[in-house]
């Protein structure tokens, strides 16, 4: 393939795909991202994403440091709760849900996704495993009821 036509193709390619830099969801779902205004144009963000990131950096900083490191286990086990129960509500149910409550629960996962991570890579913890498969497992049966 020629430069030129390498570049026009990589130019339509990053066209078709900037509205989901920031958010993965289709126009139709834009009621789950916070709409931003930034230098005069509408930029939207994934709600729950927006809590899941800074969420993570929390839980590996607090890895790291040592941070209450007792209540570990229960912060891996628990925290993911909230944003599955409500992904499920508002998947699966008749509720539309509301971007602060993504937000938040996004948070809650994204801090035991920061913790979990680099524990189990450096204790090899199969408690932790556990904990992953057993969510993995509810998220499956969840995407497999949305199907039906």
């Amino acid at each position: 393939m020629p430069p030129t036509e390498l570049r026009r193709e990589l130019r339509r390619g990053l066209a078709a795909t900037a509205p989901y830099l920031l958010s993965h969801h289709a126009a139709a779902e834009r009621h789950r991202c916070h709409r931003l205004t930034v230098g005069g144009r509408t930029l939207y963000l994934c709600a729950r994403c927006s809590g899941v990131y800074p969420g993570i950096a929390l839980g590996l900083a607090a890895f790291l440091l040592g941070v209450g490191r007792g209540a570990w286990l229960p912060v891996v086990a628990l925290f993911p709760l909230p944003a599955l129960a409500d992904w499920a509500v508002t998947t699966l149910g008749e509720r539309r849900g509301t971007n602060a409550r993504r937000t938040a629960t996004g948070a809650l996962l994204g801090v035991a996704y920061g913790l979990a991570l680099p524990w189990f890579l450096t204790t090899r913890r199969p408690l932790l495993l556990a904990v992953a498969v057993g969510y993995a497992s509810l998220a499956a049966l969840g995407l497999w009821a949305a199907s039906e």
